[in-house]
């Protein structure tokens, strides 16, 4: 009884091992596509538009393009709300040209009155050179 579990081992074994020999395939390596050019002028023009009462430090926003390919926009925002709001930010981006190239979306919760933040928005890729970005930001009454 012993033996005959022996026989039946060994071929399963042995079919396992092949499976997974052959799921392993060939490992053949995909590049990613380049990004053509710079994603920045030399100098972006920041402006804000929308109804919130806060402003964006333009001397600090940055972007850059993250490991996944995914555009991040970073900038220090100061509410002088008279209360709590929570914002969202909408950038738009243009070329030289002025033709929209992108856009990246983020948001704050329950920021206070008086105070400032650090903010990430998201986007995609843009489909161009950033020369201007134009960021609109609204509030809503944070929860209370």
């Amino acid at each position: 009884m012993v033996q005959r579990h022996g026989r039946v081992a060994g071929p399963v074994v042995l079919f396992i091992v092949a499976l997974g020999l052959a799921g392993c395939g060939d490992s053949k390596i995909l590049t990613q596509a380049q990004a053509t050019g710079a994603l920045t002028t030399a100098s972006v023009r920041i402006e804000q538009s929308g109804p919130a009462h806060v402003q964006i430090d333009a001397s600090h926003v940055t972007f850059q393009i993250d490991n996944s390919g995914t555009l991040v926009v970073r900038l220090t925002l100061r509410s002088s709300e008279s209360s709590a709001k929570t914002l969202t930010l909408r950038a738009s981006l243009y070329d030289s040209g002025g033709t929209v190239i992108g856009t990246a979306t983020g948001g704050v919760l329950n920021l206070a009155s008086g105070a400032s933040t650090p903010v990430e928005l998201n986007g995609s890729a843009p489909n161009g050179t950033i020369a201007a970005a134009r960021f609109e930001v609204t509030a809503q009454g944070a929860p209370g």
